[in-house]
């Protein structure tokens, strides 16, 4: 019997959230449950009328011999266990990697792959594995390549000369030098090799393929180094300009440098069709979703960002200063509308690569948001949408402010936790600002 999760982030019938917080957490309900992988999955995943859907196409429902699947991310298991619901029999060999291990609904090989930087040290398990399924399959096959953040951790190996300790560091100094996340996720995808960067395509020799993506909003190619898009030769000269930028060309193997040359040929060829990425759950999903159902309860919902990439003390700061405007253009009493107050939105990455633990910045956001609101009756939230890998002493979601419940007794200045489900999806953090209008807060429920 499979259980309620995380197939059913939060079951049909389930009382609503209570405690200080209860809009903050209906927000975040409702935005994993619309980004939701499993859901996403079965609705890109399924035979509708003798024909079978794979996202954006239709084939003929006998058109497969054998579908082979393959599931990489922190949305592995729900994506593959959707994929199995949909595909019953005819799917007949998978492999999984994530940070949890493999459930035993799901008949499949895996490993488990932490957050990190880079790739994992298990990652050459991972390629050759999915290299050996890819290229086992004929032109009567299709392969379901299945992606969501943190992916790469399982499919990228260091560039020759390197060891993935040495290239974790190379990226993490890259991080730390002043390159954004995307931008090391483009190092990644561009320098490293295993199956990042089109290579998983390479490896397959003859059959169809489908790759269906979960992403953070920051583009579905680079997600998981991009295994089955080639580089392109834009993509090897923006990899040096940062590389350059942030003084750290001169830590590459000698001759990798030369390989991004404006003039240098591509390491990898293909079709870059084959395979390209149907986008299934991303950002806009879970704002509209979190948006809608405090409107539904009376709130005024705005968007501050859909996606805002900076690090965590200037994402509180471009979040908190753009929701003061939201709601001062509303006015004191919401321009005369019926409202329970302002409820502003926004998506985040805190300018993190994928696979690493954003736990930490999402502290650093929170103690951020605390030190600096200015208005008195306001609470924000941060919410993981990928529940809780990592540290421990971080929160999956916390909430600071003025709770929305008035009668209810909180320490001034510390993050009050939300209960969170692990393991549904990863389309970044969820920030939510509440601002309720005076003597409207009690009602709020």
């Amino acid at each position: 019997m499979i259980g309620p999760f995380p197939w059913e982030p939060f079951p049909p019938g389930e009382p609503e959230p209570k405690g200080p917080d209860p809009m903050q957490s209906l927000a975040y309900r409702s935005a994993v449950t619309a980004a939701d992988a499993y859901r996403s999955v079965r609705l890109a995943v399924r035979p509708e009328g003798g024909a079978l859907r794979l996202g954006n196409r239709f084939v003929a429902d006998g058109r497969y011999r054998e579908v082979a699947l393959l599931a990489f991310g922190r949305a592995a298991n729900s994506m593959a266990l959707a994929a199995l619901h949909a595909l019953g029999d005819r799917l007949t060999q998978g492999f999984l990697a994530g940070p949890e291990p493999v459930p035993p609904e799901l008949p499949f090989r895996g490993v488990t792959v932490p957050p990190g930087w880079g790739g994992a040290p298990n990652a050459g398990d991972a390629v050759d594995a999915a290299t050996e399924i890819a290229g086992g399959l004929t032109e009567q096959d299709l392969l379901l390549v299945l992606l969501s953040p943190g992916a790469v951790r399982a499919l990228a190996t260091p560039p020759p000369g390197q060891t993935s300790e040495e290239f974790a560091r190379l990226l993490e100094g890259a991080h730390a030098a002043g390159a954004t996340g995307r931008e090391v996720d483009l190092l990644g995808r561009v320098l490293g090799t295993g199956a990042v960067g089109g290579r998983l395509a390479g490896a397959l020799a003859r059959a169809d393929a489908t790759t269906l993506i979960v992403e953070r909003g920051e583009g579905p190619v680079v997600v998981g180094g991009g295994p089955m898009q080639p580089v392109a030769p834009a993509e090897r000269v923006a990899a040096r300009s940062v590389l350059e930028r942030v003084g750290l060309a001169g830590e590459l193997p000698p001759g990798a440098l030369d390989d991004l040359a404006p003039g240098a040929s591509g390491p990898l060829a293909g079709d870059r069709r084959r395979g390209r990425p149907v986008l299934v759950a991303g950002p806009g999903e879970a704002l509209r979703a979190a948006a809608d159902a405090l409107f539904d309860k009376g709130w005024t919902s705005r968007l501050a960002f859909l996606g805002l990439p900076d690090g965590p003390e200037a994402a509180a700061d471009r979040f908190l200063a753009r929701s003061d405007d939201l709601v001062a253009a509303e006015g004191p009493a919401g321009r005369g509308h019926r409202t329970k107050g302002v409820a502003t939105f926004a998506m985040l990455t805190l300018g993190l690569p994928e696979g690493v633990d954003d736990g930490p910045a999402l502290g650093r956001f929170l103690g951020r948001a605390s030190a600096t609101l200015r208005r008195r009756e306001m609470s924000v939230g941060l919410f993981r949408t990928a529940g809780a890998p990592g540290n421990a002493p971080y929160p999956a979601g916390a909430v600071v402010g003025t709770p929305v419940d008035p009668d209810v007794a909180v320490l001034h200045g510390r993050a009050r936790a939300v209960p969170m489900r692990a393991g549904i999806t990863d389309v970044g953090l969820l920030a939510v600002s509440l601002t309720p209008v005076a003597g409207t807060a009690g009602r709020s429920r």
